[in-house]
């Protein structure tokens, strides 16, 4: 609890608002690491998803064009044959 000292100055208010300031300071901090922390771990689990989606997406993109060629080399391959014929 604040103390409310009697003065001609205000720079002894100051004083014992600073001090109960500080010793509730650490509640200040746990509250801002509370905020901080979720944060920090979205961020963190965001850019992971992130690049799985990017890794994961080349690897469908690659797997798609070794099917187009397969498939376009089995058309080729059912061309020459029907044209030895």
């Amino acid at each position: 609890m604040a103390k409310l000292l009697v003065s001609g100055s205000s720079e002894v208010v100051m004083v014992v608002v600073w001090s109960d300031l500080a010793s509730d300071l650490g509640g200040v901090v746990l509250f801002l690491v509370w905020l901080v922390i979720p944060l920090l771990y979205l961020v963190a689990v965001g850019r992971r998803y992130v690049r799985q989606c990017q890794e994961n997406a080349q690897a469908a993109v690659w797997a798609r064009d070794e099917v187009c060629l397969i498939r376009e080399e089995q058309r080729e391959g059912s061309h020459d044959g029907d044209a030895g014929e």
